[in-house]
């Protein structure tokens, strides 16, 4: 459909959402490789007061700052939009004002690719106020997907390396290997079937399709996925 606008709400965090435009680009021009570049907008919000807010479960204060950048990008012109971030869906039930553009939530998108690839047992990992939260759980529990979560040592790892390093920027090699030290473990002890990477910035540290012998769910691609669709006018 031509005329067709994308927006993203970033910000939380930066570097997510650079990875965010980064790939709708090549995923656009992977379908169409015709020169052309979608219409994207980006309204980046306050990710550091927002982080805070998400952590101490000042949903309704994280609504309103999401609202307000909803308007903006209504006012825009944009007809859709996303929010580059997992955690950030935890306050989607307080936005304030209303939306007035659709959002192609994260978890939603998530759940259809695991109902294709036929997952009943999916470990998750992402920060510590998204892994005790039933944000996936909620969601995928009605068509009949277990989420399971880490152990509280193996939770306090992911969140210290999410956000002490990778909302910073910072990969390193070595934390690379303690998360996938962490999703061995829990193939071993718990079962599951696959794992979801259930923080944007996981994503850029974890890039492979599977570690530890387990299929990743990568929720930042396929939010990418969802919102080309749209832009192409296939969903």
């Amino acid at each position: 459909m031509a005329g067709l606008i994308l927006g993203i709400v970033g910000g939380t965090g930066p570097e997510s959402t650079i990875d965010y435009y980064r790939s709708i680009i090549a995923t656009w021009r992977r379908r169409r490789p015709d020169g052309s570049f979608p219409r994207v907008i980006v309204d980046s919000v306050d990710g550091g007061r927002v982080i805070q807010q998400l952590g101490a479960g000042e949903y309704e204060a994280v609504g309103r700052a999401f609202g307000e950048a909803l308007e903006e990008l209504a006012k825009a012109g944009c007809r859709r939009a996303l929010i580059a971030s997992n955690a950030g869906h935890l306050a989607v039930e307080h936005i304030d004002p209303p939306s007035r553009i659709e959002l192609i939530h994260i978890v939603d998108e998530t759940r259809a690719a695991a109902v294709i690839a036929g997952h009943r047992r999916l470990g998750i990992i992402g920060t510590r106020f998204v892994m005790q939260s039933g944000l996936f759980l909620d969601r995928f529990d009605p068509v009949g997907i277990e989420i399971v979560t880490p152990g509280p040592e193996e939770q306090d790892t992911v969140h210290g390396i999410y956000l002490g390093e990778l909302v910073e920027g910072v990969i390193r090699d070595e934390s690379r290997e303690r998360l996938v030290a962490v999703l061995a473990s829990m193939r071993d002890r718990d079962g599951i079937d696959g794992v979801i990477l259930a923080g944007t910035e996981l994503a850029l540290i974890l890039t492979e399709p599977t570690y530890a012998g387990l299929p990743i769910l990568n929720t930042a691609r396929i939010h990418v996925d969802a919102a080309v669709d749209w832009l192409l006018g296939a969903s």
